[in-house]
Parts: C-alpha cells; structure tokens; sequence
C-alpha cells in the first residue's frame, strides 16, 4: 500500500505517513513525544521528546535500499541471532530487510499513539506493536503457524544516542556473567559497563538496564520482559572503519542495549503451537538536575 493508501486508511488522531529514504514511514505525533517507524523492515527510527536530545541513534553513513538493513534506530533481529545458520544467509534475520505492512493505528489507551505491523514468514508470523507517548515501548509477539515448536533467536537491536560513550556508565548489570564475543571469553561484570575498547557482551540476564549519561544530563531507563539475554554493543575504532554503513568516528556517540533471546548463551526462543510469544522493551528516560 502506498503513502496515500495507508493515509486514508490509517491516518489521523496523531497519525501521519511519510516517505523515509524511498520507504513508507508512519509519523507518530502527540502531546508526550514524535516517533517515526519505517514500513520497511519494522524498523523505529526516532523517538524525540520535548527539551532532550533524540533517545535513538542513527548513522549518517545507513543504507537505505531493498535487501540492505538500516544502520541505527531499532532494527528487529529474527528469526535468529548473529551469523545466519546452515542453509540461511544475512546476520541477524531476514524481517528487517523485508517490507512489512501496517496491520492498525490509533490512539493508545495509555495515552499517545501505537502502530501495528505485521509480517508473515514460512513457519512464523509476527504482529509489532509500537507504542510511543512518554516512553517507548516495543511488543514484538510471535506466532507458531506450524505443530511442532518454533525455535528461533532475536533482538530488539537498539541504538541510543550518547553525548559521549567513554564517559556513560550502564549500570545493571553487576554480578552478572557474559560471554564476551570479541575475545570469545566469558566473565562476570564488576560494578558498571564502562566503553573503553571494542565491546560486544551477551549478559544472561532479565533485569532492567539504565544508560547514565552526565552530558546529556539523563538516565536511560531500559526494561524488558520475555528476555533472559541482554547485548551491549560498541564497535569502536577498528571496526567502526571495517563497516561501510558506520562512520570511522561515530562510534564515539551510540551505544547498543539490546533485549534478546540469543541461543548462544542458552536462552533460545522456543514458541509453541497456538501460544503466543511476546519480547517487549519499555524506554524512558529520567532528566537528571
């Protein structure tokens, strides 16, 4: 459906499409904030509150063509985590390189706006409800249309904003162990995350995360359900130059706190026959004086 199609349709009571990139996007404007999500690949791509600085991230070097996933935002990982599995190709999935459709729209009961986007795959189908008014949350549910249990793995990939990611401090996760996949060792954190090299750390942990950020003034309230795995994630120098979709130096300015189900670290997805999954992820942010 087109932009003029999904307008008449859906449009309206803070609801508006647009085209981002060559993609439909649906605008979501209300008293709390102004959020944009892209038809394409389900993607979010901003989330703005009054007097803050944007909460997410996006590079300045993304592509944006069909087949190719968006750099920054919230791109959806499914149905798997990392490298694709034997017989698969792309990491990360196949649903956020896809076209997915507009399944509703409105008014949210708890104020603000949501959209809902659906895509269907061959054994699964998925219903992305986005809701967005003071805070920001992501209900990613999926279904098994097959008998026999679906397993799968994925993330909510999500990249915040950061004044400066050497001087951030995620706190949350003390005491909790990880596998750090740069050096493929495994550890327990000690105390708060602090970016200061290359970092991609898969916790085994269900709690809330927060981003302090003493030069944007602000805490980043990260909360989940349905995740035992949360993905913290800096390229930093090296690797920022090796990606031609990154900056060599915006590494300095985004952070990843991701809510996953990630089979490597035991805590696969497993979805049965006529029961519903859900992955959500609650973003708000707490202004500090």
């Amino acid at each position: 459906m087109n932009i003029d199609g999904l307008m008449e349709k859906f449009g309206g009571n803070g609801i508006s499409f647009e085209d981002y990139h060559g993609f439909p996007a649906v605008r979501m404007e209300n008293e709390f904030s102004s959020t944009l999500v892209s038809v394409y690949g389900g993607h979010v791509i901003e989330f703005k509150l009054p007097e803050c600085e944007d909460i997410l991230w996006m590079s300045g070097k993304s592509l944006f063509a069909n087949g190719s996933p968006m750099r920054g935002g919230v791109p959806v990982c499914f149905p798997w985590f990392g490298a694709a599995p034997e017989g698969k190709s792309g990491s990360h999935g196949c649903v956020r390189n896809a076209m997915w459709e507009v399944s509703a729209a409105g008014i949210a009961p708890e104020g603000g706006n949501f959209v809902t986007l659906y895509f269907k795959g061959e054994d699964f189908e998925l219903y992305y409800t986005v809701t967005a008014n003071y805070t920001l949350t992501l209900s990613l549910e999926v279904n098994n249309l097959g008998v026999a249990d679906f397993h799968f793995g994925g993330a909510l990939h999500t990249y915040f904003n950061v004044s400066d990611a050497e001087k951030i401090a995620i706190e949350g996760l003390h005491g909790v162990s990880f596998l750090d996949t740069v050096i493929n060792e495994n550890g327990i954190q000690d105390g708060a995350l602090k970016i200061d090299r290359e970092i991609d750390r898969m916790f085994r942990s269900c709690g809330s995360v927060r981003i302090v950020d003493p030069g944007y003034k602000r805490v980043i309230h990260i909360d989940k359900y349905g995740s035992d795995s949360t993905v913290v994630w800096n390229p930093w120098i090296d690797k920022s130059k090796r990606m031609p979709d990154f900056g060599d130096d915006e590494y300095h300015t985004m952070v990843c706190v991701e809510a996953g189900k990630v089979p490597r670290i035991g805590d696969g997805g497993v979805v049965h026959s006529g029961v519903p999954f859900e992955l959500r992820q609650v973003i708000r942010v707490e202004l500090l004086d």
